[in-house]
């Protein structure tokens, strides 16, 4: 950590906010999605990030804001990103769930279908993946967590034990 080296770089042409996640695929390839004014955007490095394809629009859709994308220990690729939405509203915000690389989404769970949810996190222990957001960041000013299962997203509902959406995090918003 004492030193940094820039090994590559990407054009995304549009991107916006320089919102980037990257996930290592299966074959060791590197995907990093990129928020873009058009929705998500993709690129491709085959050398560990030394070079990267030209960015272009990804195949999944959104409304231009932040997502979160990580593989999970079990090797399927978590997207949590506004699913079923119409034009550039930041609602249904969902996890979905990928078991071939990001090619297709099979398995989605709505996790919040309100206006104004954006800027998911994740992390995955136990067995369980706890999901943060907000909503309504000049209004509400909530700060949510969702706790979910691979099994949850596969069912398409909350099934498992300990399992929950919604939650508030701290009751008392900060000031108006």
């Amino acid at each position: 950590g004492k030193t940094i080296e820039l090994l590559g770089q990407a054009d995304v042409p549009d991107r916006t906010c320089d919102e980037h996640m990257i996930v290592e695929l299966s074959d060791g390839s590197l995907w990093m999605l990129v928020r873009t004014s058009y929705g998500i955007g993709e690129s491709f490095s085959f050398d560990m990030g030394t070079t990267w394809t030209r960015g272009k629009p990804s195949s999944i859709n959104g409304p231009g804001s932040r997502f979160h994308i990580r593989k999970l220990k079990s090797g399927n690729i978590l997207l949590i990103n506004h699913s079923g939405f119409t034009g550039k509203n930041r609602s249904h915000l969902t996890a979905l769930l990928s078991e071939n690389d990001g090619k297709t989404w099979d398995y989605k769970l709505l996790l919040d279908e309100r206006n104004n949810v954006s800027y998911p996190d994740a992390i995955e222990s136990d067995g369980k993946i706890f999901i943060i957001y907000d909503r309504d960041r000049y209004g509400e000013k909530e700060i949510l967590m969702a706790t979910v299962t691979e099994n949850d997203i596969k069912a398409g509902k909350i099934i498992s034990p300990g399992s929950q959406l919604k939650k508030i995090v701290d009751p008392q918003p900060y000031e108006k």
